[in-house]
C-alpha cells in the first residue's frame, strides 16, 4: 500500500518546502511515498517531478451538469454572467471542459503517476446553502460517465482512474445501485473507486464520534458486496459536522445574491463542512485493513508545514493503534 500526503502546486503549499528534495524529505521521514498532486490555475507546475508524484487529483468543477447539457440560461443564473462562466470553464461549449480535463491527464502521463482522481459530483451555490438538489444520482452519474469514455475511450494511458463519492448527487457509497450504474457505464479497464472518508461521513448528519464513524462507512462498503473490491484508494480525513450543517440548512436566505460574495461563503462553508481532520481513534486501523486500499491518501488540512506534520503524525499513530 502507497501511503501519500495531499498538496496543490499553488504557492501556498509549495512554499513549505525549499525545493523538490524538501519536500520528499519531508514525506519520507514521516513514512510516506510520495504526493497526491492537484494542479491549480497559477500553480508552480515545475516544482513536484515525477520523483515526488504517486497520484494527480484532477482539477474539478462543482457545478457543470447544466453546462455539459446547454442550459446556459441556468449557468447565467449560478454565476452571474456569462463572462464569469467563459472564465471559469474557459468557453460555452463541452469542448472547454473537456480540454481541462485532457491537460490534467496528459500531465498525470507526464509524471508517471499511478493513478488519477476524478470527482463525480454536481451541486450549485444554493443548492450548497440549502441542500435541495434539482439534480439526481442518476442524473449525474450518467452525464459523468460520458464524459469519462469521451476523455479516456483510445488512449494508452496506463494510470488507475479512481471515481471519488461526494455528499452531492452523484457517486456518494450509499447507493449501491449507483455505484454499480457508474461502475457499468465506464469504459476503461483501470476503472476504480477513491472513496473519501470525510465525504462519506457528510451523508449522515447523525454521527456523533469517530468510532460511530467508521461503523458507518465499513457498513456501506459492506452494503457494497463484490462492488467493493473496486475501491482501490482511500482519502483517508474525518469531520463530525452534522450539527453544523443542520443548522446551515435552516437558513435558506443567508446566501449572498453576488458571485462573488457567494463564492466566498460557498468556501467557507465547505470548509466548516469537510474540515479535513486527522483519525485519532485507533479503531481506523481496522477500517484499512478491512478495505485494503492501493493508496492511501492522508488527505488533511493545514495552515503551515508544521501543523501538516502534527496531523500526520496523529493520524499516522492512529493507523498503528494507538489511542490519542
Amino acid at each position: 500500500m502507497k501511503q501519500m500526503i495531499n498538496t496543490t502546486d499553488y504557492a501556498f503549499d509549495v512554499e513549505r518546502y525549499r525545493d523538490e528534495a524538501d519536500a520528499i524529505s519531508f514525506a519520507g521521514n514521516l513514512g510516506m511515498d510520495g504526493f497526491e498532486l492537484l494542479p491549480c490555475e497559477g500553480g508552480r507546475d515545475d516544482f513536484f517531478t515525477e520523483r515526488s508524484v504517486v497520484g494527480v487529483h484532477l482539477r474539478y468543477f462543482d457545478s457543470w451538469l447544466d453546462f455539459w447539457n446547454g442550459k446556459l440560461e441556468m449557468l447565467s443564473k449560478e454565476y452571474g454572467s456569462f463572462e464569469k462562466v467563459k472564465e471559469i470553464f474557459g468557453g460555452l461549449d463541452r469542448s472547454c471542459i473537456l480540454k481541462r480535463f485532457r491537460e490534467d491527464l496528459e500531465r498525470a502521463r507526464k509524471l508517471k503517476a499511478r493513478y488519477v482522481v476524478f470527482h463525480v459530483s454536481d451541486v450549485s451555490a444554493r443548492e450548497l446553502f440549502t441542500y435541495q438538489c434539482r439534480h439526481t444520482d442518476e442524473e449525474v452519474i450518467d452525464a459523468a460517465a460520458e464524459l469519462i469514455n469521451l476523455l479516456l475511450d483510445g488512449e494508452d494511458y496506463t494510470f488507475d482512474f479512481l471515481m471519488e463519492n461526494l455528499w452531492w448527487p452523484g457517486l456518494t457509497m450509499t447507493r449501491p445501485e449507483m455505484t454499480k450504474r457508474l461502475l457499468s457505464q465506464v469504459h476503461y479497464q483501470k476503472k476504480g473507486i477513491m472513496l473519501d472518508t470525510g465525504h462519506l461521513m457528510h451523508m449522515n448528519l447523525e454521527l456523533k464520534t469517530q468510532d460511530e464513524a467508521v461503523d458507518y462507512i465499513l457498513e456501506k462498503v459492506a452494503e457494497h458486496g463484490n462492488l467493493a473490491s473496486y475501491i482501490k484508494g482511500m482519502h483517508l480525513n474525518q469531520s463530525i459536522t452534522g450539527a453544523y450543517v443542520k443548522t446551515l440548512i435552516t437558513k435558506k436566505d443567508a446566501m449572498p445574491s453576488d458571485y462573488e460574495a457567494c463564492s466566498k461563503a460557498c468556501y467557507e462553508h465547505v470548509f466548516q463542512i469537510d474540515q479535513h481532520l486527522p483519525f485519532t481513534t485507533p479503531k481506523v486501523q481496522k477500517l484499512v485493513e478491512t478495505i485494503k486500499p492501493e493508496y492511501l491518501t492522508h488527505e488533511l488540512m493545514s495552515y503551515g508545514r508544521s501543523e501538516h506534520e502534527i496531523k500526520l503524525v496523529m493520524q499516522r499513530a492512529a493507523l498503528k493503534g494507538k489511542n490519542l
